[in-house]
């Protein structure tokens, strides 16, 4: 299979993931109501660099991917392949993610008066479904571009921002919904579902 198809799968993709990142920030921003900001100004300058390096990469590499070429890595074609495979589970689950939401959704840390406790749909069983979505996502574009320049440094950007982030975030919804998120986050993985091991292991996704 030649780059080419490859290519214009990455382009299909990234289009998708886009318009649905940029659709439901615009509706975020429709959201009034009184906000108490979480997030530390480190973690939104980060976010920034980051999100312009990933979209001045992409965008480079929509156009002219050969001027890339010094950042490609020597992946074998069924890896490009696993790259089809992960975007096409990520996004409905980012879809289904972002409606699951609804008016709760912001792509900054804070938290609104009206805010209420999401456990429905893929928040049923995970706490951080969003992040796994982002997760598979940036995965499926490096695998796909086989390109560290456009996949791996904002993938590696996302999982610093998450070290810095989550605390916070959770520490917030601690203090918003109090022994009802300490009760969901007892019954529910972090990125994944929970599941126990035999033998006392520790819960898989927590």
């Amino acid at each position: 299979m030649s780059q080419t198809f490859f290519h214009s799968i990455f382009v299909i993709y990234f289009v998708l993931f886009a318009a649905i990142r940029v659709y439901f920030q615009w509706r975020a921003r429709l959201v009034q109501g009184q906000v108490d900001y979480k997030e530390s100004r480190l973690n939104t300058t980060l976010r920034a660099l980051i999100g312009a390096i990933f979209f001045l990469g992409v965008l480079v590499y929509l156009v002219r991917p050969y001027t890339l070429a010094w950042a490609e890595l020597p992946l074998p074609q069924w890896v490009q392949w696993l790259g089809v495979v992960l975007g096409g589970i990520s996004i409905p689950l980012l879809v289904w993610t972002q409606l699951a939401l609804g008016s709760n959704f912001s792509p900054t840390l804070h938290v609104r008066q009206e805010h209420t406790l999401v456990t429905s749909g893929p928040y049923r069983t995970v706490r951080h479904p969003m992040y796994t979505a982002l997760f598979l996502s940036l995965s499926a574009i490096l695998l796909l571009t086989r390109n560290w320049l456009v996949g791996g440094i904002p993938l590696i950007g996302l999982s610093v921002i998450l070290l810095m982030r989550l605390p916070r975030e959770e520490r917030a919804m601690i203090e918003k919904f109090g022994d009802a998120y300490r009760e969901y986050m007892k019954r529910t993985g972090r990125f994944l579902p929970r599941m126990i091991h035999p033998m006392g292991a520790k819960p898989y996704g927590q």
